[in-house]
């Protein structure tokens, strides 16, 4: 009886550091995400792209402004929502998905993929769906974005998504 007793006790302490082993991955690439601050270019010829990641909100809330031209700019704001890590995109097209952090791969990208969003209503209209980030060994910044028609169904294998490397300029 004794045995079954401190069984119960040890698992029963242990089970609040279990659910903190499961927060720990979203977790870990928030800070991440962190290590991006700073300013960004598109490293492809011809194109001006520029990307700003800063950190506000006492460092609860990381902030992606992507200026593509000087009337045409997007934000990706990512944050904590308990155990899950949160992107909103909000697109010059005037909709704002969410997107939940899913898994990092082998090459170390980052996957997000669509929770739900505003403004996603005009069937001809497209969103954000998915994307991936990683931060490469060569400083450098890749991510691949994949948009798809408002209502349509998501097809991993055909909707690959557009990849884009940024190089850091500060």
């Amino acid at each position: 009886m004794r045995y079954r007793e401190l069984l119960f006790v040890v698992l029963t302490a242990s089970a609040p550091c279990l659910s903190h082993a499961a927060d720990a991955p979203a977790m870990a690439v928030f800070e991440e995400l962190k290590t991006l601050v700073g300013n960004w270019r598109l490293t492809e010829a011809g194109k001006s792209t520029s990307v700003e990641v800063k950190l506000i909100a006492n460092g609860s809330t990381l902030v992606e402004t992507w200026t593509m031209s000087p009337t045409r700019r997007s934000m990706t704001v990512y944050t904590m929502d308990g155990d899950r890590l949160l992107a909103t995109h909000y697109c010059p097209q005037g909709n704002a998905p969410r997107l939940v952090y899913t898994q990092t791969d082998d090459s170390r990208a980052h996957h997000f993929a669509f929770l739900d969003g505003a403004n996603l209503q005009n069937p001809e209209g497209a969103h954000e769906h998915a994307f991936w980030i990683r931060k490469g060994p060569k400083g450098a910044l890749t991510r691949n974005e994949v948009y798809i028609s408002n209502g349509a169904k998501y097809d991993p294998a055909k909707d690959v998504g557009t990849t884009e490397t940024f190089s850091r300029v500060d």
